[in-house]
């Protein structure tokens, strides 16, 4: 919109959000107000609560039933008239408080005309429920919550209110939410509806018992809620589930028969002290086999007593936080086949072949040279067995051997000295229901292999400082630049390790051996380069052209990357010439064969350590081994020829 470009041309908008956002524009609505305080008068905003008195007294009635859910799950509910003014809020104290920062409360107009797209602005425009996250909404400051609305009809299908169920994008459980939030507000807006249209206690009893049984229902996390003496009022099917036994059987029960010493211990210091639990880690065993969970108590409280009337107790499959931990934290695959350029024949065998054992549950090894592309053919691979799965990438060169048996395998608390208080899940957790990509596994220490190998087989692993395994499902991807069969032949490798994790075999082919797709690639880099720089595309000249293609390219796709930046940079004129190549292309040197190129000691240590530094991209561990030298020795001669890392 910034750019004056059509919102609705876009495929990652909806097409209701785009026109939207053109409506907004052209009520010049600024989306980066700071607050949306545009205020009803007094006088006007007690003229309408008086006219949606029966509205609002019904709302309130019946949301004050999901009080203890609410406040458990850090939802904020919202009741807006038709043209959408905040009639009412309600939910826990730190959601009213945080959207009160931004003037979400009542008597605030909340229109489209003066905040722009919201989920209940589209509810009403277009008569039906809608979902809108983050960062579909209008205006900046409400980009980190999901919404959820539903329009109220009359007897005669007018709108004469919006339900609104809000949460800030950045909490653990955002897919559950985004899973029945929608569904829990439509249910609501609907039992609103027939509360408005009788008068009869008893059917709107009903009405609000069978919308909160099947709204917990819907929840696929164990859901729990006891009273003060410790009986359970009830408990949702998932709960049931997860303690194998009748939701029929459990009501009335004491909850200290379905639980452990330490399950029990924490939700009687909640019910006694009224202070919440949060992630407390633990296991639950049923069928012969224990899962774990993330345990979460709050107490219930009637605002007038500190005692706790009640708790309400969740049960989280960790595996499902894991899995939310890794998306949010960059661990998933950005790249499908499509983004991978080239029509040689090599490249195109190696496509096919990736291609087909994609789509099966095998482990792969990618083995090529570095900077061929190996993990942009990993990510493609994963998006097409389980995109939905998280891609959880390590590079087992890069990882200190100290460390990487924590990483890959996780620790408990007090593991070892450094260990973090609660524990942490290793990069095999993390990867469950996806993929695990092992770069460089030709590196994994000799006496990690077994370890590894064991989970391989096993589909479960042991924290450090554990003693009980978790289940797990993942597919591997390895990749390497050596030769693993002779690292095998020489028992540097281990061979029961090399057959599991080369069931099939992809040969990535050195840039130098895939012809016209160097230009190609080199064509491409320049466009994009130009674009986020903001500069006109630039031609290359015939001598740039023949030096690019006739480069060996000793560092494959990264090394011709980094060059078309640095030419693309010096251009000038709209034209890259051949001064405007890095050195090695100008000279034809690659660390293989510096000698070709006669120059002082002095000046050949320099260039090569900057080589090093563009063909490793600042890894000054890689630098070292590339160049021979020790770490110390290393930073000795950058500070000694001046060299900055960029």
């Amino acid at each position: 919109m910034s750019h004056h470009k059509d919102p609705r041309t876009s495929s990652c908008i909806y097409p209701e959000v785009a026109e939207s956002w053109i409506r907004s524009r052209n009520c010049k609505v600024n989306p980066y107000m700071e607050s949306l305080g545009f205020y009803l008068n007094p006088k006007d905003f007690s003229a309408l609560m008086k006219e949606k008195k029966r509205l609002i007294e019904t709302t309130s009635a019946y949301i004050k039933n999901f009080i203890p859910l609410l406040t458990a799950s850090d939802y904020l509910m919202c009741l807006t008239d038709e043209h959408g003014v905040i009639l009412l809020v309600e939910g826990s104290e730190k959601e009213i408080e945080s959207f009160a920062k931004i003037d979400v409360r009542p008597s605030v107009i909340l229109s489209e005309e003066l905040v722009g797209t919201t989920a209940h602005a589209l509810c009403i425009h277009h008569r039906k429920p809608v979902q809108l996250i983050g960062p579909y909404n209008y205006c900046i400051v409400l980009q980190d919550n999901i919404s959820s609305a539903t329009p109220i009809l009359d007897e005669s299908g007018d709108v004469i209110g919006t339900l609104v169920v809000v949460q800030m994008l950045a909490k653990k459980d955002l897919q559950d939410m985004q899973s029945h939030s929608l569904g829990w507000v439509i249910s609501m807006g609907y039992a609103i509806e027939n509360l408005l249209k009788t008068k009869k206690q008893n059917y709107s009893l009903r009405i609000m018992n069978g919308i909160l049984e099947a709204t917990l229902s819907l929840v696929d996390q164990g859901i729990v809620t006891v009273n003060k003496e410790g009986q359970i009022n009830h408990i949702n099917k998932e709960g049931a589930k997860i303690f194998g036994i009748p939701p029929h059987d459990v009501t009335g029960r004491d909850f200290r028969e379905l639980m452990k010493p330490e399950q029990i211990l924490l939700v009687a210091q909640v019910l006694q002290g009224g202070k919440p639990v949060q992630d407390f880690e633990t296991t639950i065993a049923h069928e012969q086999t224990e899962r774990q969970f993330f345990m979460n108590v709050k107490p219930v409280l009637d605002g007038q007593e500190e005692v706790p009337k009640g708790a309400v107790i969740r049960f989280v499959r960790t595996e499902k936080v894991d899995r939310l931990i890794a998306h949010r934290g960059g661990a998933r695959a950005m790249y499908t086949f499509e983004d991978i350029i080239g029509t040689s024949p090599a490249l195109e065998r190696a496509m096919k072949v990736a291609k087909h054992v994609g789509k099966r549950p095998y482990n792969i090894l990618l083995n090529g040279e570095s900077g061929t592309g190996k993990e942009l053919f990993a990510q493609a691979i994963h998006n097409l067995y389980r995109s939905e799965g998280p891609f959880v990438a390590i590079n087992c060169a890069s990882m200190p051997r100290n460390l990487i048996e924590s990483e890959l395998f996780g620790y408990e608390a007090g593991a070892f000295t450094g260990a973090e208080r609660k524990g942490r899940p290793g990069k095999i957790e993390l990867a469950n229901g996806g993929t695990l990509f092992l770069d460089e596994i030709g590196d994994m220490p000799i006496e990690i292999q077994p370890v590894l190998l064991r989970v391989l087989e096993d589909k479960r692993v042991m924290r450090l400082g554990s003693n009980s395994y978790i289940p797990v499902d993942f597919r591997v991807v390895a990749a390497t630049s050596k030769n693993l069969y002779q690292m095998v032949q020489e028992k540097s490798f281990r061979e029961d390790l090399y057959f599991r994790l080369s069931i099939f075999k992809i040969p990535i082919a050195p840039l130098r051996d895939r012809g016209d797709d160097i230009i190609l690639l080199a064509k491409h880099f320049i466009e994009e380069i130009s674009r986020k720089i903001k500069c006109k595309v630039p031609e290359i000249s015939p001598e740039a052209y023949k030096k690019i293609v006739e480069y060996s390219w000793p560092g494959n796709v990264r090394q011709l990357e980094n060059a078309m930046v640095y030419a693309v940079n010096m251009a000038q004129d709209g034209m890259i010439k051949i001064s405007h190549l890095p050195d090695e292309l100008i000279y034809n040197y690659a660390p293989n064969n510096i000698n070709k190129h006669l120059l002082s000691i002095r000046e050949l240590e320099k260039m090569a350590i900057k080589d090093a530094m563009a063909y490793t991209r600042n890894n000054t561990m890689e630098m070292a081994r590339i160049l021979g030298l020790g770490r110390t020795t290393l930073y000795r001669k950058l500070k000694e020829y001046d060299i900055k890392f960029e």
